[in-house]
């Protein structure tokens, strides 16, 4: 099968590209920045004109995403996440499509979060994803994914878990916003890459966005003790964390799909502890 990855650089899709290579004749699409180790049988292409192969399959993991200390303006936005995906669609009008998007698209709802909750998108971000998902609606029967926070080795430096891995490691201590009660949800890389491998090798039609979300939500206070037991470091609290907590029930995604996530979060944060302390 001919797949491409756009944003095959990414963290999503660097993972994804590698392990669809082993099984698959893979070709990605990147913006500017490159990341060592990917599969040498994956033929990369900055420009989209320049693909001539007509793939099967087009995974789009491409975004201009907010997160940590990034910010971006509207514009880089929608040029990113609305009118790249728009020209994907105009290049490759017979493929397959699988749309990666986000859970940010439910808003700072309070309410438990299911396949049938409507979106309310409170940010540019999320904004710029959520027409995305109605451009491709429009045009083709895609399949849409909506994951919350991915983790794993190689993961941006930027967000909550790297940055207390990286004092903890660093400092023995680390510094909790809040009094860490905060609700979050986490889903490993590698569950997410074979949710995406799932619909890439089978016939699955569903008309609702899946949800790619771990089995339960842990507290920052949960996280941060996971981190201080395995590093031996000491959790301190500061300030204030207005954010509010999540909750979802993906029961009905995980049946259409015949998927469950494997990685508990804390296997999944010992590995990349592991990982980490070698990049020091």
């Amino acid at each position: 099968m001919k797949i491409l990855v756009t944003g095959v650089y990414g963290f999503l899709g660097f993972n994804l590209a590698n392990f669809l290579a082993e099984k698959h004749d893979v070709f990605g699409l990147y913006h500017k920045n490159k990341r060592e180790n990917l599969s040498k049988d994956i033929t990369v292409f900055k420009d989209v004109t320049k693909i001539i192969v007509q793939p099967d399959v087009v995974v789009m993991c491409h975004a201009a995403v907010v997160s940590g200390t990034v910010v971006l303006s509207e514009n880089e936005l929608e040029a990113g996440n609305v009118s790249f995906t728009q020209t994907i669609l105009n290049s490759f009008p017979n493929a397959k499509i699988i749309y990666v998007s986000t859970v940010a698209v439910y808003g700072n709802s309070s309410q438990l979060i299911t396949e049938t909750t409507s979106e309310n998108p409170q940010s540019d971000y999320a904004v710029s994803k959520l027409k995305a998902e109605q451009l491709l609606l429009k045009n083709t029967t895609p399949t849409i994914i909506r994951f919350s926070s991915l983790y794993g080795n190689g993961m941006k430096e930027n967000t909550i878990i790297p940055i207390y891995c990286e004092q903890a490691l660093q400092d023995k201590r680390f510094v909790v916003w809040g009094d860490g009660s905060r609700m979050q949800n986490y889903i490993h890389i590698s569950d997410a890459v074979k949710l995406i491998n799932k619909i890439v090798e089978n016939d699955i039609k569903v008309n609702f966005p899946i949800l790619g979300v771990s089995k339960k939500e842990h507290s920052n206070v949960q996280l941060a003790e996971i981190i201080g037991d395995y590093t031996h470091s000491e959790i301190t609290f500061n300030g204030i964390d207005a954010s509010k907590s999540v909750q979802y029930n993906n029961t009905i995604s995980q049946k259409a799909v015949n998927w469950q996530p494997e990685i508990d979060l804390e296997t999944g944060i010992k590995q990349f502890l592991e990982w980490k302390q070698k990049q020091f």
